[in-house]
């Protein structure tokens, strides 16, 4: 059987696919790096939780506002926006903040609650972000069901069965970052010819997003006198958004529709720059 990348059919059910088992390797994996005795000990201190829950939840729609109405972007373009901009902290952060040695406790804890708060934040702030558009009220329950298990799953190995988390946060790391490539290498090859075509509110607004997100976590965190490796993890919680939820929700609710989809796309290759 041929590979036909030029059929959007096919890159949808091949995008759902790797974007579902990249959601729930990668978070399978990440919650094999934490206890709940470390979660535990991560809410002792709230502050830190609690701004990042606030530049997540409200900054971050805020921010996608903001550069909407400056840009002028309607339809399409300011859904595929706002849909990266109100999707919580997940996998992709996980994934920076393990690498940037942020406190992994905190960033679990912090992809956790967003998650979960999601389940209402998340319609109500495309609702107003977005009022012309459906929100996927049942795909978005969902796809951030496949965030909590997995993630539950990899901190109760953790906990009770510590050699079998370690060969699970490989895997999972492993998986996943194999998923995610796929995934992108197959949303752009069956676009390629509409590339050309991107208009610059697309990369201006994707930029600033992550940038302006970032910026606003880390003057939240000098304000509460959060440092070190806490602040390491504020910052990229409230930038690097969840695009593995993302492309997983857009693929199960708009067919992976490339107008909305590309702005996960090219958010995912920037973010990956800005914080290197």
């Amino acid at each position: 059987m041929a590979v036909d990348f030029s059929d959007p059919v096919f890159v949808a059910r091949i995008t759902l696919v790797l974007s579902t088992v990249m959601l729930v390797a990668v978070q399978a994996g990440l919650g094999c790096t934490v206890t709940i005795g470390d979660l535990r000990n991560t809410m002792r201190k709230p502050l830190a939780v609690a701004l990042g829950l606030l530049a997540q939840v409200i900054f971050m729609p805020a921010i996608a506002y903001g550069l909407a109405s400056a840009l002028g972007m309607k339809g399409d373009a300011l859904l595929g926006l706002s849909l990266v901009a109100c999707t919580p902290g997940g996998s992709m952060s996980n994934v920076f903040s393990y690498f940037s040695r942020g406190n992994m406790a905190l960033s679990i804890a912090l992809t956790v609650l967003s998650n979960l708060l999601a389940f209402g934040t998340m319609p109500l702030a495309l609702t107003v972000l977005a009022p012309d558009s459906r929100v996927p009220f049942t795909e978005i329950i969902k796809t951030l069901a496949l965030t909590i298990g997995p993630t539950a799953a990899g901190i109760a190995l953790k906990t009770w069965r510590p050699r079998i988390a370690l060969w699970g946060e490989k895997l999972g790391a492993g998986i996943g970052g194999i998923a995610v490539i796929g995934a992108i290498v197959a949303g752009v090859a069956g676009n390629w010819k509409q590339l050309p075509f991107l208009p610059a509110e697309l990369f201006i607004s994707t930029a600033l997003l992550g940038v302006l997100g970032m910026f606003a976590a880390y003057l939240l965190a000098i304000i509460g006198r959060i440092k070190g490796s806490r602040r390491i993890t504020l910052i990229i919680e409230t930038g690097v958004q969840n695009l593995a939820l993302t492309l997983a929700l857009i693929a199960l609710a708009f067919d992976n529709q490339f107008s909305i989809v590309v702005y996960s796309y090219i958010f995912g290759f920037v973010i990956c720059f800005e914080c290197l």
